[in-house]
């Protein structure tokens, strides 16, 4: 294991440690921002941060793989409220994300995010998410774009996702299932169409909130 790992093993540990509010989940699949690149091996997915109801939050998400406990990726995400009424409208900055290969092999990255949503009532709601990155180390640049839909009907929540990327010209459509079983255990069903190249791929998942 080289160096640059241990690093990234031991920040993952003290952000969690200092985090006010974290989730563990175990999954059939992994996770991305960009559905079409979601892992179709089981990982377990880690969510921490700070307080998302200030101005400045701090976050932490990463995919670890089940079959041998080796990160696949580690994000550390900065995000700011410019509007924070019905309409909310929030910027952020991946810095670092991080892509591990089996062989420890590290790709580092930095995104730039903006996110929208607008309340249509209080179970309905509509929201975009652009996405920027370029590689540091690699030759990696693409845009990503996604409209999306949320409803919430008693413990289910929908997000239905329409996206579109500037690489390879990739689109498709998603839709992303929770059901709270109880304050601290939810159950996930992700499934996506890319739609460009005709690939399908699902997941499901048990989430455990602290």
């Amino acid at each position: 294991m080289n160096k640059t790992l241990l690093v990234i093993i031991a920040t993952l540990f003290c952000t969690f440690a200092h985090a006010q509010s974290a989730s563990f989940e175990a999954s059939t699949g992994g996770f991305s921002f960009i559905p079409a690149f979601t892992s179709e091996d089981p990982h377990l997915i880690i969510n921490a941060g700070t307080n998302e109801n200030k101005k400045l939050s701090f976050h932490l998400l990463s995919t670890i793989r089940l079959s041998n406990l080796i990160p696949r990726s580690v994000v550390f995400i900065s995000r700011y409220k410019i509007i924070d009424k019905k309409l909310k409208v929030n910027i952020g900055v991946h810095l670092p994300a991080l892509q591990i290969s089996e062989d420890y092999l590290v790709d580092t990255f930095f995104a730039q995010e903006l996110i929208t949503s607008y309340e249509l009532s209080k179970r309905v709601s509509i929201g975009t998410f652009y996405l920027h990155g370029n590689g540091k180390n690699n030759d990696f640049e693409a845009n990503f774009l996604a409209f999306n839909t949320t409803v919430n009907k008693g413990n289910f929540s929908f997000v239905s996702q329409l996206y579109g990327l500037d690489l390879d010209n990739t689109y498709g459509v998603s839709e992303t299932i929770t059901y709270k079983i109880n304050k601290n255990i939810a159950a996930r069903g992700f499934v996506n169409k890319t739609i460009s190249d005709g690939k399908f791929n699902w997941t499901l998942g048990l989430r455990y909130n602290l």
